[in-house]
């Protein structure tokens, strides 16, 4: 009899097809783990962002500021003279963070300070608050939380980011 050495067997063919089913589904596995790390670094990134402008902004105009006008933490609202003698306003509206400048004057469509893409998370009540001790400069706590806007498709795709810092006024 002739032994026919050119194919393979039945289970040569199986345990070569659960290798590569095996490695198919690890592989597939590890791409939608890198997908999903990378969609929530870049919302991470956007909300760390829009956050990091919004202090940056109001720490630098309420250092420079003549006085403090008025603050309001029940309306969440921050009045400021300008070194030129304009007036600025800091305002939170719900969802965006706004600022009027010269005018007073605020609408919630004016003069956002964070973009589309993201939103206030908590209610405004606490976002600005003034403290001054006997004799010295009133200090300004600016505290709010940004999410992106929207709802994640995925819990894991969630981004929500606390931004607090206090701030005197340089020339007091």
């Amino acid at each position: 009899m002739k032994k026919n050495a050119d194919g393979f067997t039945l289970i040569e063919i199986l345990v070569a097809l659960g290798i590569l089913v095996i490695i198919l589904v690890v592989g597939s596995n590890m791409f939608f783990t890198i997908l999903k790390g990378s969609s929530k670094t870049k919302i991470l990134t956007e909300v760390k962002q829009n956050g990091g402008y919004v202090i940056n902004v109001m720490e630098r105009m309420i250092r420079n500021a003549k006085k403090i006008e008025t603050c309001e933490s029940g309306m969440s609202k921050l009045k400021i003279t300008n070194p030129d003698d304009g007036i600025t306003t800091f305002h939170c509206c719900g969802s965006p963070l706004m600022i009027a400048s010269k005018s007073g004057s605020l609408t919630c469509e004016q003069a956002r300070l964070t973009s589309n893409k993201v939103q206030v998370s908590s209610s405004c009540n606490d976002f600005i608050s003034c403290t001054q001790a006997v004799g010295g400069p009133p200090v300004v706590t600016i505290n709010f939380t940004l999410q992106q806007a929207g709802t994640a498709a995925r819990p894991e795709e969630e981004a929500l980011v606390n931004f607090q810092t206090a701030v005197t006024l340089r020339n007091y």
